[in-house]
């Protein structure tokens, strides 16, 4: 019997992974690319864009090995959304970097396009904000005339990174992004489910730079590069954003269903079906849009997660390995009043600070970098919870049970702090590689390999769940003692003698 696979592409903001997967739902095969981040300036942080294709070319060489000429069935990308790339249309080469969804060059941009905040909020559902692309493609438009002038003649592309990828892999013939990832550039109207030609006019963006918008499961070409990987072509059949995958990949399909990704970042997600607006401190996304048919969710994004670790091992010098920082951290009871604040470059939701800075407090000579460590980590759940609490607020939304996945998702230490600080279950399926499952999951029903979202339900299995177990007087001193230390580095950067460029709204 002829085997059949699924080939998935995840391009994340510190590597590619590429999976193959057999009709049961279980990886075979898979392979990781790390890639470079690079930060030019204080609060700059780009990708080069050539090299973020490499890794992927590089993980789809190695994966396909050993297929004795079987061909997978389809092809499925996932990506890091907002990051915004500009190309040359005929040659296929990239003219900027890939100015990272993290980067805050954006944001003297952001504050004089005051007059658009509403009109933005009403239609994108988006808080005006460096964090998605709109801004970053003026301001590489602004810094190199040539651009502009050749951007009004048709010459260049706009792509968050799933269109560069498309781009690259068809060998330049489709220009095309899906409705999850359009709906993140603050140029998109959520509700038409169409670009704003008002918001892209007033923004001056050449509206020629901008993709094909498809929905999640279209034909998105085939891809033929590199060659000696697709000597027959195979289809690319799904695109999705990385957070919206990872609600498709953790079987959320209902109403109120969250999946929370703990990775480089965290990024908590709720299905909500219908389109629910918001003040943008949680903002509305379009979760999926399957032939035509949208669902929304409710997302909250906090920028440092796992990332902390590589703060406290390569610029802290504090330990070697992140293992080395939980084995510490749990050696000490409680974090005794210590907290870190990972606000290095502002807070993203419920926040949207974008002059909010890093802070450790409550040290004293007691302390040792184990309490350290312990706050280190907890801060992530104690970030996490803070949009839960956002959700139930001011959306009437609570979330009872939450689905984890991403790197950081198998460490059970974490994930029982994050049981005991938000006060829910925590499940962790046995593969936590969730985003790039959820691009699987779609290009197979559009390949027709499933046959719809009950049998996607199936296939997700579950290692482990986390009970709380923290008594609520303590939990509440801890919440207590975290809120303080937020309105503390809030607007940091905006104190005398402070670097800054003005404040996010939000």
């Amino acid at each position: 019997m002829e085997r059949r696979f699924i080939l998935g592409i995840d391009q994340g903001s510190t590597g590619s992974k590429i999976l193959l997967v057999d009709d049961q739902g279980e990886v075979v095969k898979s392979a990781y690319r790390p890639v470079a981040s690079y930060y030019p300036q204080e609060g700059w942080l780009e990708h080069d864009p050539e090299e973020l294709w490499r890794s992927v070319e590089e993980g789809l060489e190695e994966v396909v090995q050993g297929l004795r000429g079987e061909n997978p069935r389809a092809i499925g990308i996932t990506n890091q959304r907002e990051t915004a790339i500009i190309w040359d249309r005929a040659e296929g080469r990239a003219l900027t970097p890939a100015i990272s969804w993290q980067c805050n060059r954006t944001i003297s941009i952001i504050e004089g396009w005051r007059p658009l905040w509403d009109e933005i909020l009403a239609k994108t559902g988006l808080v005006c904000s460096a964090y998605y692309s709109a801004s970053k493609i003026l301001w590489m438009l602004e810094n190199n005339p040539s651009l502009r002038r050749r951007a009004e003649k048709g010459e260049l592309c706009f792509g968050t990174v799933n269109t560069w990828l498309i781009y690259k892999l068809t060998g330049g013939k489709i220009h095309a992004t899906d409705s999850t990832n359009a709906g993140r550039t603050m140029l998109f109207d959520i509700e038409k489910n169409s670009w704003d030609e008002n918001l892209i006019r007033q923004m001056e963006i050449p509206p020629s730079l901008l993709p094909g918008v498809l929905p999640c499961d279209g034909d998105y070409g085939e891809a033929v590069y590199p060659r000696e990987v697709f000597p027959k072509g195979v289809p690319i059949q799904s695109c999705i954003g990385d957070q919206q995958s990872a609600l498709v990949g953790q079987a959320c399909f209902s109403r109120g269903e969250a999946k929370c990704t703990i990775g480089t970042c965290i990024n908590l997600v709720t299905q909500t079906q219908k389109l629910e607006r918001t003040t943008g401190s949680v903002p509305p996304s379009i979760a999926f849009n399957l032939s035509g048919r949208l669902q929304y969710d409710l997302e909250g994004g906090v920028y440092v997660a796992g990332s902390i670790n590589d703060f406290l091992i390569d610029q802290l010098g504090m330990a070697k390995t992140p293992q080395e920082v939980s084995a510490l951290a749990q050696g000490v009871d409680s974090a005794d009043g210590v907290y870190v604040v990972p606000a290095f470059q502002g807070l993203g939701s419920p926040y949207w600070n974008a002059n909010a800075r890093g802070l450790f407090i409550g040290l004293s000579r007691y302390h040792t970098k184990a309490h350290v460590f312990r706050a280190a980590l907890e801060s992530m759940a104690l970030q996490t919870n803070d949009v839960v609490i956002e959700l139930k607020e001011k959306c009437g939304v609570s979330v009872n049970l939450l689905r984890v996945d991403g790197g950081v998702a198998r460490n059970d230490f974490i994930l029982q702090g994050f049981a005991d600080i938000i006060g829910c279950r925590i499940e962790r399926p046995k593969n936590t590689d969730r985003t790039p499952m959820g691009a699987v999951y779609i290009a197979g029903l559009a390949s027709g390999l499933w046959k719809g979202t009950e049998e996607l339900k199936s296939l997700w299995k579950l290692d482990r769940a986390y009970e709380p177990e923290m008594n609520s007087a303590r939990r509440e001193e801890l919440l207590g003692g975290w809120k303080e230390a937020v309105k503390r580095s809030l607007d940091w950067a905006n104190q005398p003698g402070k670097a800054g460029e003005g404040r996010r709204p939000g």
